[in-house]
């Protein structure tokens, strides 16, 4: 199938769930009015990007696929990183050390391909856009990982030692009612960032670094061949 049609379907995805986490919590019936603006806007920002999506599916070259593709794959490792801290559940500060690696991982893949597509191309912009498309696409899975497990995994979190400790230091700190509904939008932040932050500025950001530096390094090796 197409990567881009599969993004779509997954920001879809992501739109749905956005609207069956306010409903499981819904946050203005406790005066939280942050939390409730937080999944109006985040609901906005997922619809446009399933219109931006929709309208340009068919304009997007084939790197530009592909790219979407690996990002999809690079996604995965977002999805077992959350899996694992959330089924294994290891403790601190293992858990941290875990998830540093897996970030690490995920910013070289995309720092590669990024850097492959500007020495290939001899292009600055094309590892720009392969950062950003290859990002995006991991962004958008972790999200739709992380609102899943609000939606089905409670539990998980509810059991999570580090999270029971995290709640009872929060007692008669915070306005929220329980501890599903500080985990829930806690969890919601994460999903959230992990789409705007951890996918489309990191990837903005690494795409720049290795078009660069892949342009740098094709001129280099052209200087070298042409001595």
């Amino acid at each position: 199938m197409n990567p881009v049609v599969v993004s779509r379907y997954l920001l879809i995805a992501s739109a749905v769930l956005t609207v069956v986490v306010y409903l499981l919590y819904p946050a203005l019936q406790w005066s939280l009015k942050l939390e409730a603006s937080a999944c109006l806007v985040s609901l906005i920002i997922l619809i446009v990007l399933i219109f931006l999506i929709g309208k340009v599916k068919n304009n997007l070259s084939n790197k530009s696929k592909q790219n979407i593709k690996a990002g999809l794959y690079f996604g995965l490792l977002w999805t077992i990183e959350i899996s694992m801290n959330n089924v294994i559940q290891p403790t601190l500060p293992l858990r941290d050390y875990l998830d540093n690696i897996f970030w690490g991982v995920i910013a070289v893949l995309i720092l590669y391909v990024s850097f492959k597509d500007a020495f290939n191309t001899k292009r600055i912009v094309a590892g720009i856009k392969a950062g950003f498309f290859s990002g995006f696409a991991s962004g958008i899975v972790a999200c739709l990982t992380a609102l899943i497990l609000i939606c089905f995994g409670m539990k998980l979190l509810l059991k999570d030692s580090v999270n029971i400790d995290e709640w009872a230091g929060m007692k008669g700190k915070t306005k929220y009612p329980d501890m599903a509904s500080y985990f829930a939008y806690q969890t919601f932040a994460g999903a959230i960032m992990h789409l705007i932050i951890l996918g489309i500025i990191m990837g903005l950001l690494l795409g720049m670094i290795g078009g660069l530096t892949g342009k740098l390094f094709s001129l280099k090796l052209r200087i070298n061949s042409a001595t």
